[in-house]
Parts: structure tokens; C-alpha cells; sequence
């Protein structure tokens, strides 16, 4: 992806923490995101399936800016891209895949009901997240070695 992509994740990695903070610490709610939406299947205190349900997309919002940045942040280009950085960005590939695998079979063994259900949730940033921190550190080291 471009270069100037990554400003604009980081504009939704910025929006995303702000509504995760503001939802998920200061359970904060706004009125104006319950919205009547198709859904395939619903569970709070029923079951539902294949109806119009009303919800509070806060959320989901808040998981949709933060993968969507993080995605943006992670796959823009740098400034000069080579054959030596599709190496580093296949290296940081794996090494995101091993700490994705790793996070979530420690979750599976670790947590149960719902505490694991948060997990999955989590997992969701956890591959982007340990990409671009294993992708910063060997290209922090492919440049001091220039």
C-alpha cells in the first residue's frame, strides 16, 4: 500500500484507543450508534437467528478502527522498498504467526467461557501487533547495519 496510508492508520489506531478507552473504561455508550441491524445469529438472553436486532455498535467501531489501522500502519510501504525488506516483512510474517499461535493456545489452556471469548476478541489485533513490532525491530537493525 502506499506510504500515506499509514497516517491514516494511525489516525484509526488514535480513534479506535480513544472509543476503547471511553467504551470499555468510562462505559461510555452514545445513543446515536443503537442501531436496528440484520444478524445471522444473536446470543444475549436469547438466541436469535437470521432477524433485525437493536445494538450498540460502539464496539464494534472501536474493533473496526483498531484492525483497520493497525492493517494501514502495518502494510504501507517504506520510503525505499527493496528485495531486502519483502525479506524482513516474510521474517516478521512468521514470527507474528508463531507469537499469534502461541497467544492463542496459551488462551485455550488458560481462560474459559467468556474470559476466552474476550481472548479471541483480542487476538484480533494481537497478529498486527506482533508484526509490526517484529517488522520495526529487524528493520531498526537492517538500518544501523547500513
Amino acid at each position: 500500500m502506499p506510504r500515506s496510508f499509514r497516517f491514516v492508520g494511525i489516525f484509526f489506531i488514535i480513534t479506535g484507543a480513544i472509543l476503547g478507552i471511553a467504551r470499555f473504561i468510562y462505559g461510555f455508550k452514545p445513543d446515536f450508534l443503537d442501531l436496528s441491524l440484520f444478524a445471522i445469529y444473536s446470543e444475549y438472553l436469547e438466541s436469535r437467528f437470521l432477524q433485525i436486532i437493536t445494538n450498540n455498535m460502539c464496539e464494534e467501531f472501536t474493533a473496526l478502527f483498531l484492525v483497520t489501522g493497525l492493517f494501514l500502519f502495518a502494510f504501507s510501504k517504506e520510503k525505499s522498498e527493496n528485495q531486502i525488506l519483502n525479506t524482513i516483512r516474510l521474517k516478521a510474517f512468521f514470527i507474528a504467526s508463531y507469537f499469534n499461535l502461541l497467544f492463542l493456545t496459551a488462551a485455550l489452556f488458560l481462560t474459559f467461557g467468556f474470559a476466552f471469548v474476550y481472548m479471541l476478541m483480542v487476538n484480533m489485533i494481537v497478529f498486527l501487533v506482533a508484526y509490526i513490532i517484529a517488522f520495526r525491530i529487524f528493520y531498526m537493525k537492517y538500518k544501523s547495519a547500513l
